[in-house]
């Protein structure tokens, strides 16, 4: 049984649920960590759309490596009947929307999502997760 609490989940339906187009919308660390997830989703679909999300933006941070982009500040995958858009939204931590399907208005959904991760971006901020000597991870 899952013991998250989805504390942020109202500003997640607030800013983005709302949204004509957009059909869920996760927040979460940069390593896959759910820390939010709009009501039209349950905590188990939210725990793998994350984690989903964190290995693309993986692949697109390899991308932008070998690339020599800058760095990555949006990313899309469209796909035949939705499309997915994954921003940063303050320290580790991204905010990643699917569309109700392809014709969705791409633009407005990037826009709110960066007007929110604007708005509450240091609050949203995760800490690097470090694993410890104690639970067997390696301190490189």
């Amino acid at each position: 049984m899952s013991t998250t609490i989805n504390s942020l989940g109202w500003l997640l339906d607030e800013q983005l649920g709302e949204i004509e187009g957009v059909r869920f919308a996760v927040l979460m660390s940069s390593d896959g960590l759910l820390k939010a997830r709009t009501r039209t989703m349950s905590q188990e679909e939210g725990e793998k759309f994350a984690a989903l999300t964190a290995a693309m933006r993986a692949a697109g941070k390899a991308w932008d490596d070998f690339t020599g982009g800058g760095g990555v500040r949006q990313q899309m995958i469209e796909c035949i009947d939705n499309i997915g858009l994954t921003t940063a939204a303050g320290d580790n931590t991204m905010l990643s929307v699917c569309t109700t399907g392809p014709h969705a208005d791409v633009g407005l959904i990037s826009r709110e999502m960066a007007q929110l991760a604007v708005q509450v971006g240091r609050q949203l901020s995760t800490a690097e997760r470090v694993p410890s000597q104690t639970d067997g991870g390696s301190a490189a």
